[in-house]
């Protein structure tokens, strides 16, 4: 059962440390083999009063109060790919192929507003109906993965489609596949 500890000075809101949680377990499970239901990531926030540093207490190193300026305006900033909801015609077809086939992770969440069924992935999207139309409306969705070649064969046994086998992409070793509905889903695995 790993545990990490991050002691902080305390100021973070509740969503910074949710994105820090998130963000430490995936880089356990990515980079240490953790498994992310044993993993425990605890945030202790210490007060600047019991926090010392190079002889002083973190409040001695503060610099005298200034006068309280206008607050800046931070420029907006793009952090990364949140999650892409994807339509498609047979929720359960589609839910075989991602969650049975390429081995992703269901999660609970709360139901789309319109009322549509969906269902949603750890790994970044989430499937709901209606679509896709004649035209796709994606060029491809990409996920890091590991074990490769294994997964190429396992979706070769099941007689997925392959746009492009295994190869040497510009990412690693990468397959192009399509999901139930043709879209387009590269799997790439980083070189080592």
């Amino acid at each position: 059962m790993p545990v990490v500890t991050v002691d902080l000075w305390p100021g973070r809101s509740v969503n910074q440390k949710r994105r820090l949680v998130a963000a430490i377990t995936e880089a356990m499970v990515e980079h240490a083999g953790a498994g992310s239901e044993h993993l425990h990531v605890i945030i202790h926030d210490v007060a600047k009063d019991s926090w010392g540093r190079d002889g002083r207490l973190g409040i001695d190193n503060e610099p005298d109060a200034a006068p309280v300026a206008a607050p800046t305006v931070k420029p907006p900033k793009i952090f990364g790919f949140a999650h892409m909801l994807l339509q498609v015609r047979d929720l359960d077809a589609s839910k075989k192929f991602y969650e049975g086939l390429l081995g992703f992770t269901g999660r609970n969440a709360k139901p789309l507003t319109d009322g549509r069924p969906f269902v949603p992935f750890k790994q970044g999207i989430a499937l709901t109906t209606g679509g896709p139309g004649d035209a796709p409306q994606i060029d491809h969705i990409a996920f890091r993965v590991s074990g490769i070649d294994a997964l190429s064969a396992r979706l070769q046994a099941a007689g997925v489609k392959f746009f492009q086998g295994l190869h040497d992409g510009i990412y690693g070793r990468t397959i192009y596949v399509a999901d139930p509905d043709g879209n387009k889903i590269e799997l790439y695995e980083e070189p080592r």
